[in-house]
């Protein structure tokens, strides 16, 4: 009989811990997700000596993987961590470029309610989010005119390789971020980057963003300002965030003025008709000159106008956007240039065109060309042809 029953009590026993652990199991979530993307072609970018025949990472999204995980604490509060980093699968390396940190797209921890959701650590710069939501190609760099002026190097003039006009990375280190509840179609994001460095709080980042959608339209702004790099800023003194370099057209002389603070201010829009997608954007920059001398005799600015369309077709959609981009220095500069004939401005037009077919909800395949033109120097045709697939 005593056996009988110390059966059933452990039967009792199991059955309860098995509730508890399905319970738990419940509450908590850990995902082990990613996405590749490899693409094969030929890039030459407007003042490049000629092609480069290439198999790259990230034609129309940087390649990541990681872990994201929640678990619920009950009253509808959800604590939260992400744990995400690049890669390039083309070379088998880990970041999107040699320095890059492990987890460079995502290390954070935080909470998220009613109040809307914090969180500490790597996380969300202000442009990101309205720049990939308002343009065709998406948080592409390869191929995006938006991302290529806004976010990368590529191209030359002069020998000097042209700056991102807006600074500070797509997602910000040693921040703190806040995102509040979805009010009237509207989402607001809060984001501020500290230095790090005792007893010079100037060197801290900050910004904001909001976000609305309602039926075929939506749209967004951001406002970001930002005095250092990613993903920890070690200069002593200024950083140099932005740079750009007139030149003498007679003699080639030049002069770079670099920037020590880039504020950006970006306002974007969409609208769905069903048979096409319209969109854009504006991106307006204003910056401080590193040099206390320049700042005194130079003025140095930036804007980016963006125009795109996405239309289906069959299992995919034509991708098409266009941006021009005109950097501008205003001031006197024939006394450090020699000579009235000086080029203090530049203008960048890019425009790509492609295709974008889904086998499924994780594969697709893709072709893309890009024409790109830097005020006078040589075009350039980018070409490629790529998979993404997603886990």
């Amino acid at each position: 009989m005593k056996q009988v029953k110390h059966a059933a009590i452990g039967s009792v026993l199991g059955l309860l811990a098995c509730a508890f652990s399905a319970q738990a199991l419940a509450q908590t979530s850990v995902q082990v997700s990613g996405m590749l993307d490899v693409y094969a072609g030929s890039i030459k970018r407007s003042g490049d000596a000629a092609s480069t025949s290439v198999v790259n990472s990230g034609g129309l999204q940087t390649s990541w993987w990681g872990f994201k995980g929640t678990e619920e604490l009950g009253d509808g509060m959800q604590a939260h961590f992400a744990l995400t980093g690049f890669m390039r699968p083309d070379v088998g390396a880990m970041g999107r470029f040699g320095a890059d940190t492990m987890f460079s797209r995502d290390a954070n921890v935080g909470l998220s309610g009613s109040f809307g959701r914090v969180s500490l650590g790597r996380d969300l710069a202000p442009n990101f989010v309205p720049t990939l939501t308002f343009n065709p190609f998406g948080s592409s760099f390869q191929f995006s005119p938006l991302g290529l002026h806004t976010q990368t190097s590529s191209s030359r003039y002069r020998g000097q390789a042209w700056s991102a006009t807006v600074s500070g990375d797509t997602a910000w280190s040693n921040e703190i971020m806040y995102v509040t509840p979805k009010l009237g179609g509207f989402t607001t994001s809060l984001f501020l980057q500290l230095g790090e460095q005792a007893g010079n709080s100037s060197k801290n980042n900050y910004g904001a963003n909001t976000m609305y959608a309602n039926g075929p339209l939506s749209f967004g702004a951001y406002f970001q300002s930002v005095k250092l790099s990613n993903p920890v800023d070690t200069t002593v003194g200024p950083s140099q965030v932005f740079s750009f370099t007139p030149y003498n057209r007679v003699s080639g002389a030049t002069y770079t003025l670099g920037a020590s603070k880039n504020d950006t201010w970006f306002v974007g829009g969409a609208y769905d008709l069903q048979v096409v997608k319209l969109y854009g954007t504006l991106n307006y920059s204003t910056t401080n000159l590193l040099n206390a001398a320049d700042a005194a005799r130079y003025d140095l600015k930036s804007n980016t106008v963006q125009l795109g369309a996405s239309m289906p077709v069959g299992q995919g959609s034509v991708l098409l956007s266009w941006a021009r981009t005109n950097v501008k220095a205003t001031g006197d500069f024939s006394a450090v240039l020699g000579g009235t004939d000086v080029k203090s401005s530049i203008v960048r037009n890019t425009v790509s065109l492609g295709y974008d077919y889904f086998f499924s909800k994780r594969t697709d395949v893709y072709g893309v060309v890009s024409y790109d033109k830097l005020s006078e120097q040589s075009s350039g045709v980018s070409a490629g042809v790529g998979i993404r697939q997603r886990f």
